[in-house]
């Protein structure tokens, strides 16, 4: 734990309840919390000031988004989005006061990306008749817009009333339009936007990366690896930022800045 430890569980979200039924078993945040108080206080005395200058990463939420758009979901009358996103908020305050009050000081969070944008959710608005200007599932993408302010304004207000907390949150919405509307350039070079290099996940059909699926062979020119996960070069692209933005997209100081306080 002194050189770094990962509590994060695939296809979990903030809500308990994501993704059991699509993956079965997973750690959720509750039962991530759990691994890491306990392994905080196995530590004993000497925990205090090694939590309080480790930076923890938290990027969650997508998972959340994807099940809510699912089904008919985007059809419902009775559905309100402005409740979904407050209880997602209210949980992810909830699991921050819990990290810190386990005596952590620094977090950099994730806003969710553009979900709508995976190959698999494009196939999704395509059958819902539902695809924004980019050809993505509208739907989605707005919500993920809408999320990003709230979960600003909670850590703001957050950081005002526990003493020493310190965080950076990256607009990962903003971040993604940015490459859909400049991906073919030669910095990115990200000529692929709609389908998964490995199952050719998109519109075209709801692929599968299995052993037995096919692989792309440029796979540094798409930017989804497959249905729902960016490629290595996209996630260094992001990377690089959170590391070094000067605020487009990561607030108030990027990643750097902040292991450094």
């Amino acid at each position: 734990m002194k050189t770094g430890i990962n509590f994060a569980s695939g296809g979990s979200g903030l809500q308990d309840q994501t993704a059991l039924l699509q993956c079965g078993r997973v750690y959720t945040m509750t039962d991530q919390l759990e691994k890491f108080t306990s392994a905080v206080q196995m530590m004993g005395n000497s925990s205090y000031d090694l939590i309080s200058r480790s930076l923890v990463f938290i990027s969650v939420g997508s998972n959340d988004l994807f099940e809510y758009v699912d089904g008919n979901a985007t059809l419902s009358p009775s559905r309100n989005d402005t409740a979904f996103l407050e209880g997602l908020v209210a949980a992810y305050k909830s699991y921050l006061q819990e990290l810190y009050a386990a005596g952590a000081r620094k977090f950099s969070i994730v806003s969710p990306s553009m979900v709508g944008c995976c190959p698999s959710q494009r196939f999704a608005g395509a059958a819902k008749k539902d695809l924004d200007g980019y050809r993505c599932f509208g739907t989605a993408n707005d919500l993920s817009r809408q999320l990003y302010p709230k979960l600003q304004s909670m850590l703001q207000d957050l950081s005002v009333d526990l003493a020493g907390m310190n965080y950076s949150i990256c607009d990962s919405a903003a971040m993604a339009e940015t490459v859909l509307k400049h991906a073919a350039s030669p910095t990115l070079n990200l000529t692929v936007l709609d389908t998964g290099c490995c199952g050719g996940a998109g519109l075209s059909g709801d692929g599968k990366c299995t052993k037995f699926a096919s692989l792309c062979p440029n796979r540094d020119n798409y930017l989804f690896w497959d249905g729902f996960h960016p490629t290595q070069a996209a996630s260094a692209e992001a990377a690089f930022a959170l590391a070094t933005d000067p605020g487009l997209y990561v607030r108030p100081i990027n990643i750097t800045r902040l292991a450094a306080l």
